[in-house]
């Protein structure tokens, strides 16, 4: 649930930054079309479209990157509560296997930091 507020909260900085970069980019725009040129005025209402487009695609991205952020958070939800089902019904089973795997781990850092001081 926490993760989900961080993600939101990040989604709203994200939006309010591009808001606020592209409304500075419109008043940049702007205020090069105040020189009155029919050529500057055409291209002024072509730059307003690009930067519309590029703040709706960083909009579009920051909404994805949210909606896949929950999806992950669920996924770790239903694979911790799956792991504590699982070590609750078979806890021999689960205490040996951290054993063998802290052994394991346990060699290989010792054979790796040997290798090292031979050299």
């Amino acid at each position: 649930m926490e993760n989900s507020k961080e993600t939101n909260a990040a989604k709203k900085g994200l939006s309010s930054g591009v808001d606020a970069a592209s409304n500075s980019i419109h008043n940049a725009i702007n205020s090069a079309a105040e020189a009155g040129s029919p050529a500057i005025e055409q291209m002024t209402a072509s730059a307003h479209d690009t930067v519309d487009k590029m703040a709706s695609g960083v909009n579009h991205a920051a909404e994805a990157m949210s909606k896949k952020g929950q999806q992950l958070n669920h996924l770790q939800q239903q694979l911790t509560e799956g792991t504590r089902e699982q070590i609750r019904s078979h806890p021999l089973m689960s205490l040996g296997v951290a054993m063998a795997t802290g052994m394991l781990f346990s060699w290989w850092l010792s054979r790796r930091s040997g290798g090292q001081h031979a050299e």
